[in-house]
């Protein structure tokens, strides 16, 4: 029982109230001199911090020892894998999709936590493929492309339903909620999307305005503009098709090729608060970004490991305040970067 208590003060000391940073302090720059574009040209981009797993929460003036004694090398080895999906509500928490831990990752970076779940109610996660969180009521929402079914859950993580159409999934991935708390799912094989209304009710499917036959040819990932636009990655058609809240075709990006403004292999796609389109490139490893007219504007990245290159980049997510996280799939880590609505002054914080 003494040593009981003892592990229960250690912990408290440990995760406790020393967890907790100031506001703001999480998104702190580790290396602020990491902007695009380049000087002498005004940043757009910059990066703010990576996530790969326990570790990142080890500081410096934590006893190591103690730490692996406390929770095991078991809970410490379990860094991200294959990261593919990635969602977040803007203050701190990150949910990651991982296909190949067969599990969800939460990063709680205020209290410097992570936890983890590979089953939700009855089911065991099979193929993570997608992620989405609705910050209005706190609910998550998980697509799994193997059981062929999107799980919402609540706060804790608790079972509160599961999503599909009558006849069933073909292969779910992308997931996105509207301000009205729709939820809409990309069916890759299916050729469609899914929408269903809060209560998980199919409202309706869409399908392609720019396609001869009417279907997406492999709908994977997928995103809403400021407008309610909807922005769906076509991959086997390698662009990203845009229609508005009614489903009047606006516009495509891209097309295939090996330059910048085309796509060898589209991944993820994301838009921030200006109606900037951000897409993930796995084959140049590298993230564009497009206005909603399909102008290229920027770009950055390339192979590698560095902080700022990829190695098969994948789903992507801007929060309310433009932060940007890309899940870095053969890096093992999701990279967040922050988007200037006005680029710093000079000699300025961020």
């Amino acid at each position: 029982m003494r040593s009981c208590c003892w592990l229960i003060l250690f912990c408290g000391l440990l995760f406790g109230c020393s967890a907790t940073l100031p506001a703001g302090d999480i998104w702190l720059s580790r290396q602020a001199d990491l902007v695009w574009p380049k000087p002498p040209s005004p940043p757009r981009i910059g990066y703010l911090r990576t996530l790969t797993g326990p570790r990142d929460f080890v500081r410096a003036d934590r006893s190591q020892g103690l730490l692996d004694w406390l929770v095991g090398e078991r809970e410490l080895a379990l860094p991200l894998l294959v990261p593919s999906a990635v969602s977040a509500d803007g203050k701190g928490r990150v949910w990651v999709a991982d296909s190949s831990a067969r599990m969800v990752f939460r990063f709680d970076l205020a209290r410097e936590r992570i936890d983890y779940f590979r089953q939700v109610g009855e089911s065991e996660l099979q193929a993570p493929s997608g992620v989405a969180f609705d910050p209005r009521t706190e609910r998550l929402y998980v697509a799994d492309a193997q059981i062929g079914k999107v799980f919402m859950l609540g706060n804790k993580g608790e079972l509160l339903g599961e999503i599909s159409p009558p006849e069933g999934f073909q292969r779910p991935g992308g997931l996105a909620v509207d301000d009205a708390g729709r939820l809409y799912v990309a069916d890759a094989l299916g050729g469609e999307i899914c929408v269903f209304d809060p209560a998980g009710h199919l409202q309706r499917r869409i399908g392609s305005r720019s396609a001869s036959d009417g279907r997406f040819q492999r709908p994977t990932q997928i995103a809403l503009g400021p407008q309610n636009e909807l922005l769906i990655v076509d991959a086997l058609r390698f662009l990203i098709e845009i229609q508005d809240a009614s489903g009047r075709l606006l516009g495509i990006i891209g097309q295939v090729g090996d330059v910048p403004g085309s796509f060898a292999r589209p991944r993820g796609v994301a838009v921030d608060s200006e109606g900037h389109v951000y897409v993930a490139d796995a084959a140049f490893d590298n993230i564009q970004i497009f206005d909603l007219t399909g102008q290229l504007l920027l770009h950055w990245g390339g192979p590698g490991g560095n902080h700022g290159q990829f190695n098969l980049p994948a789903g992507l997510f801007v929060d309310a305040a433009d932060r940007i996280y890309v899940a870095d799939s053969y890096n093992h880590r999701v990279e967040i970067f922050s988007y200037f609505r006005q680029a710093p002054a000079a000699g300025s914080g961020r």
